[in-house]
């Protein structure tokens, strides 16, 4: 057993897992299956542990982090946009798997990654469900688009096939609606975030599946989170415009369809789009401030498990 602390990169792909143990330079490859993972996860055991360090991959990634976790290792997800430019910074220019792996030892040991909070498997499975009907939303929008141009049979298999996609949204809605039914901490949490004009079923069931972090971090770590936080980019007298980047973007998706419904609803965003549009601000940028303030909000309320109140407009928030 090594005495010495280690930190783990493993560059995950569809076939196979690089992995990195750093510092004492090991570095191997296995096969991304259920068996192989298993055998690299008592590997690891083995050592005296400080992080193992993933990027975000699609889904890749899923049946290595439930392994981890199941065996009470510490495990960080980054975003691979994080990965690459941390290599460029320490001048690593080439990119192979081996050294994205590498990099992310690295990475773990010098910027430290919060901790991956550990998923029950019923919320997994309630994670699973609202991606897939993003999917299906994705798709059945697609479709509508292109029936706009079709004619013939073209346009009754279009049809057809929006019908299918409907039909499927609304048993995968059920089956949402089921699951989160059996968890009464999600109940209460998604009708408390129901209680927010604006707030709706399908966006309070993906936060309280997509962001589990919502309320137990504060407003400038939650909006960070999310990537809603504004960034500066001044430099000597020059003043950049503030812009938000990273974060997880279905979040913040979501959220800005529940920004653009209570601009018109919800009387303390309402208001505050207002006076941000007649202070000159670009629309754009007020809408993406009212998703910075509803966050926030939504933040507080399952913070101090209360319900959504006007008074919250007691404390506003800047663009």
């Amino acid at each position: 057993m090594e005495k010495i602390s280690q930190w783990i990169g493993i560059d995950v792909s569809k076939a196979t897992l690089d992995v990195y143990i750093r510092p004492i330079g090991k570095a191997f490859k296995v096969a991304n299956t259920e068996i192989e993972i298993a055998n690299l996860v008592k590997e690891l055991q083995l050592y005296t542990l400080n992080l193992i360090v993933l990027e975000a991959t699609g889904g890749l990634e899923t049946e290595l982090i439930i392994q981890l976790q199941a065996a009470l290792l510490p495990v960080a997800l980054i975003n691979p946009r994080q990965g690459r430019d941390f290599a460029k910074a320490t001048g690593k220019l080439a990119k192979t798997d081996a050294i994205d792996a590498e990099v992310l030892a690295h990475f773990g040991e010098a910027m430290k990654p919060q901790v991956l909070a550990i998923e029950s498997e019923m919320a997994r499975q309630l994670g699973e469900l609202i991606s897939r009907r993003r999917q299906l939303v994705e798709m059945s929008t697609a479709e509508k688009n292109r029936r706009d141009r079709a004619r013939g049979k073209a346009l009754a298999d279009i049809e057809a096939h929006i019908d299918y996609l409907e039909q499927r949204l609304q048993q995968l809605n059920q089956e949402i609606d089921e699951l989160t039914q059996n968890n009464q901490q999600w109940i209460d949490k998604v009708n408390l975030l129901k209680t927010t004009p604006g707030i709706g079923q399908v966006i309070s069931t993906t936060l309280v599946s997509d962001l589990p972090e919502l309320g137990q971090l504060t407003a400038k770590q939650i909006s960070r989170l999310v990537g809603v936080a504004p960034i500066n980019h001044d430099s000597g007298q020059h003043k950049g415009k503030r812009m938000i980047n990273g974060g997880r973007a279905h979040v913040r998706a979501i959220l800005y369809m529940g920004a653009v419904v209570a601009m018109r609803h919800n009387p303390v965003i309402k208001s505050f789009y207002q006076r941000l549009v007649e202070r000159g601000k670009p629309k754009k940028l007020a809408i993406t401030a009212c998703v910075h303030k509803m966050l926030v909000i939504l933040n507080a309320m399952i913070r101090d498990h209360l319900p959504w109140s006007i008074n919250h407009d007691s404390q506003p928030i800047s663009a």
